[in-house]
This record gives C-alpha cells, structure tokens and sequence, in this order.
C-alpha cells in the first residue's frame, strides 16, 4: 500500500489539493513493483497522483506497471 502525506497546507489552494488526490491518498501495488514507485518518487520523475492515476485505471485498483 501506497499512502502520501500531502496535506492541505502543502498546496496552494482547495483546488491543486483536489488535483493532486483526485484519484485518492493511496494505492496498491505489487511488491514488484514498489521500487519502481519509490525511485521514480524520489528523484521526481513521475508524482504520485500519477501512479494512483494508474492504479486506478486497474480493474483491480492496483498498479502494477507503466
């Protein structure tokens, strides 16, 4: 599981805090995958809203690649 800790404060408005969660504050992921996750987060390749994009567009809600 997958869980950000952006907060309200941390955004400009309402609306990039709506932007930024619209497809929620976690996801899952397979195992294979949670490096993925990580080092594109961490070197700010790719935001999270992006990969809960992805899981969301799962049947199952999980993501589990590009």
């Amino acid at each position: 599981l997958a869980v950000t800790t952006l907060t309200r404060e941390e955004c400009v408005d309402d609306e990039d805090y709506a932007q930024l969660t619209e497809f929620g504050r976690h996801f899952r992921t397979i195992p294979a995958r949670l490096h993925e996750v990580h080092a594109n987060l961490s070197i700010g390749n790719l935001g999270f809203e992006e990969f809960a994009a992805w899981a969301h567009d799962d049947p199952e809600g999980i993501f589990r690649s590009f």
